[in-house]
């Protein structure tokens, strides 16, 4: 099995308050007849004109034209106002402390306001009014923006058992180093059905290189292959560790022929032997996996089990998985506890046939890596809070636009009133239409930002029940392989 894991994290937006000037639209030298709707831009940045007014129709004609948004579809499409086309998007929708109040085009809007109050008291047309002169030119962007808005969601890789390669289009994931270390001790000699250990060995150890060195950095380490079973060759055999074929891309050539040319000879240095690329993967950040085959239990006064756990320890993506072969009751425990503390699975192999099933048996994930992908969703639990914090910034850009149109319109309607343009219970009426329509806004703006908060929960969703799939089968396969 690859081990093949990572994880992902965070960041922070800031509402930025602008205070900069809205530029000036209308030429002052055009006559207030010849003014139409200001150049508007699409969304690849293309300038697109309004349509113009016929020859005959006045401002007022095309003013009445207008429709007063009250869907979010309408909202989307307003046109911006003749005064307020040019204002900066993140003015036009930032935060105001106070009153959002009109730019330097308050001389000619008045001149405007005075125009059309002069041809008709009609609310509705005033109303229609001040949003061809000053309504908002950022809610289409402000809506874009908020559906556009998605969330990157942890997900941690879920392998298949046994896999080899990843499937077509699947994102590669770092693959990690695998050690093959092969006990080359004295008791290899001996012979299971009439063969000696040491042959079928080679044979497994060679067909199990090439099932899993497909992509993976692999390397082949043996021990006990130096001096003799003799105590005088002891410290000779149990300190002789020797990576035959170094860890790198896999060869079958080279990798054969370094097998092919190891010899079981003394004695039987496991703790030692995990030291060893313990030692050569210090300070490594990538997953390594150790599959041991041994036929017996450490013979030179070592502690595997320990070793097996200092090794683990190191990442908690490291395992030390072992097979077995022909092993007593003693070494068999050994072993498994070995493999055990070293994050990993132990599969007994009694006989030729069991050591070969054994390379095609599927690999599974440990308890540990089953359990780690569902604790790796803790990583939602920021990514959750980030995206409260950007989905409301963005849906706020929505809120503050109607504030800020709102804010205008009633500082038209005050000169309207104090320049006696317009009555008292005129003015009063088109204050509460634009309470109107910036509780309209409001409504708007919290549907799209529900919407888009129930996408991307349910994308969320989606990857959890992924993983949980995925725990639960491979739970089911574990038991029906007695792990």
């Amino acid at each position: 099995m690859r081990r093949k894991w990572r994880l992902a994290i965070f960041f922070l937006l800031v509402l930025v308050v602008g205070g900069c000037s809205e530029k000036e639209v209308v030429d002052e030298q055009k006559p207030p007849e010849d003014v139409g709707l200001a150049e508007t831009v699409d969304e690849e940045g293309v300038e697109i004109e309004a349509a113009p007014k016929k020859e005959n129709e006045s401002e007022l004609d095309f003013i009445r034209k207008i429709t007063i948004p009250d869907s979010e579809e309408s909202f989307r499409a307003q046109e911006p106002g003749i005064f307020t086309a040019d204002i900066p998007y993140e003015k036009e929708t930032a935060q105001v402390w106070g009153f959002f109040g009109l730019g330097d085009y308050e001389e000619d809007l008045t001149e405007k306001l005075a125009e059309v109050t002069a041809e008709t008291q009609d609310p509705e047309d005033l109303f229609k009014a001040l949003h061809y002169y000053i309504g908002s030119n950022a809610y289409g962007q402000a809506a874009t923006n908020l559906d556009d808005y998605s969330v990157a969601w942890f997900e941690p890789y879920l392998p298949e058992p046994g896999e080899i390669e990843d499937q077509e289009g699947e994102e590669v994931i770092d693959p990690g180093k695998t050690f093959i270390l092969l006990d080359a001790s004295s008791s290899m000699l001996l012979n299971v059905e009439g063969k000696q250990k040491m042959g079928i060995a080679k044979k497994a150890t060679g067909r199990f290189a090439t099932t899993i060195g497909g992509d993976d950095d692999i390397a082949l380490v043996v021990y006990g292959h130096a001096g003799t079973q003799n105590k005088s060759d002891k410290e000779l055999s149990c300190t002789t560790i020797e990576d035959v074929y170094p860890l790198q891309k896999y060869d079958s050539a080279q990798f054969a022929k370094a097998l092919n040319d190891v010899q079981a000879k003394g004695w039987t240095p496991l703790a030692n032997a995990i030291d060893f690329v313990r030692d050569q993967m210090e300070g490594s950040t990538d997953n390594v996996t150790l599959y041991i085959v041994s036929d017996g239990a450490e013979t030179c006064d070592g502690d595997p089990v320990a070793a097996a756990k200092a090794f683990a320890m190191e990442d908690d993506r490291r395992a030390v998985n072992i097979i077995g072969f022909d092993v007593d009751t003693a070494g068999e425990n050994q072993l498994k506890d070995v493999a055990a503390a070293g994050n990993g699975d132990y599969i007994s192999a009694k006989t030729i046939d069991e050591l070969d099933n054994s390379i095609e048996t599927q690999w599974l994930p440990s308890l540990q890596d089953i359990m780690s992908k569902s604790n790796s969703l803790i990583n939602h639990w920021g990514q959750s809070w980030d995206e409260t914090v950007t989905r409301s910034g963005l849906s706020d850009r929505f809120f503050y636009a109607t504030l800020n149109e709102a804010d205008r319109f009633n500082s038209a309607i005050s000169i309207m009133r104090s320049e006696k343009m317009v009555p008292k219970e005129l003015a009063d009426e088109l204050k509460a239409m634009v309470k109107e329509k910036d509780q309209r806004g409001k409504e708007i703006k919290n549907a799209i930002d529900k919407r888009k908060m129930e996408q991307n929960e349910a994308d969320r969703q989606a990857i959890i029940e992924r993983v949980d799939a995925w725990t639960d089968r491979m739970f089911e396969l574990r038991d029906a392989q007695g792990k």
